[in-house]
């Protein structure tokens, strides 16, 4: 994909500028894949706000992009932000803590239904419909909590930005133009990972979505656009999670974590119909299948991405997983990805031969 960008064949006329998301970093190959994308030598502007108070530690990143890149500095703004207006800062923590605890809350419900499940198909049935019937039934319980939680997290942010208003706050405004200004001189962008939470905080308090990417109609999709970015982006870990529609934390190991995968909110939405699970080999037991059909139930009609080390996806131009992607399929083994075939919509076909038939969830 050359730097510059190429017309892309949807019919808007839009540059055909992709999202490329990586396994970790541990051992940078950032500039061998801006090389391959035709990056080379690009000014770049770098995110690491989940590095939080490590963010100016970026001397590797800025070496693997050879000088030419300028830190959005996110995070140090943020603070800045706190200290020219205490009252947003005030609002913002109690914001934090009631988040805090919804999520302590949903979690204690989760592993008690998620216990459930593993108890149910560890039944020996006498009758395969009634256990597959008891199964299903658990795991829709499941998704309720993940949904219901994910929509009362975002209706907590709604309050806070409409009651607080920080986007008619002056520290607020001046940091929106600012970072705003310094994306408009890059030819792309680069996110790291870290704390996805304190990353996201910042890129909404930022308003980086509409930075980023712009809205282009999409008859396929449940809202009828897609975000299709501006210039490239590059990102893994937490930055991958954050620009999904959807961020999900896991960790099988229960000595460290939860030892069940949680919602945490939804993301920028910058792709479409992918959940991105960052070094998921070393952090799921891939290896026991009830965990893992769980895992994915729970991420449909969403497409579960492993980004291990090594891996490097370039989406296709509307934000998707390109076909013969490894992801992990329904029944949570590793497999590639097919595009689901949407039926055609009767109503719609005998109304109008070249409407498009049906949406697709994926």
């Amino acid at each position: 994909m050359p730097a510059e960008g190429s017309t892309d064949g949807d019919g808007h006329g839009a540059p055909d500028h992709r999202i490329t998301l990586l396994g970790p970093q541990r051992e940078p190959v950032v500039d061998e894949v801006m090389r391959s994308l035709g990056l080379e030598g690009a000014r770049v502007a770098t995110i690491t706000a989940g590095w939080r108070d490590r963010e100016r530690d970026d001397t590797v990143l800025v070496d693997q992009l050879g000088g030419r890149c300028v830190n959005l500095h996110l995070w140090q703004r943020m603070q800045q932000i706190w200290e020219e207006d205490p009252e947003l800062e005030r609002a913002d923590r109690r914001r934090r803590q009631v988040l805090t605890e919804m999520q302590e809350l949903y979690l204690i419900g989760l592993q008690k239904a998620v216990e459930a499940c593993t108890r149910i198909r560890g039944h020996q049935p006498r009758d395969a419909r009634v256990h597959r019937m008891a199964v299903e039934d658990v795991l829709e319980i499941i998704r309720e909590l993940d949904e219901r939680h994910v929509q009362r997290v975002g209706e907590v942010n709604e309050e806070f930005f409409a009651t607080h208003e920080p986007q008619h706050r002056d520290p607020v405004v001046r940091g929106r133009h600012e970072v705003g200004h310094l994306v408009g001189e890059c030819e792309a962008v680069v996110i790291a990972g870290g704390h996805v939470g304190v990353l996201l905080g910042t890129l909404h308090m930022f308003d980086l979505a509409p930075v980023l990417a712009t809205a282009v109609p999409d008859p396929r999709d449940p809202r009828g656009v897609h975000a299709r970015v501006d210039r490239p982006v590059l990102a893994w870990g937490a930055g991958a999670m954050a620009i999904t529609e959807r961020v999900v934390l896991f960790y099988d190991d229960s000595v460290v974590a939860p030892g069940v995968a949680e919602v945490l909110m939804d993301g920028l939405g910058l792709t479409r119909g992918l959940v991105a699970l960052p070094s998921a080999t070393d952090r799921l037991d891939i290896k026991d299948p009830d965990r893992m059909r769980t895992l994915t139930h729970r991420c449909q009609p969403r497409v579960a991405l492993p980004l291990d080390p090594g891996d490097r996806v370039t989406l296709t131009a509307d934000g998707r997983v390109p076909e013969g992607t490894r992801v992990f399929g329904p029944d949570g083994t590793v497999t590639r990805y097919a595009a689901p075939v949407a039926a055609p919509s009767t109503a719609a076909t005998s109304a109008d031969p070249s409407t498009t038939p049906g949406e697709e969830d994926a």
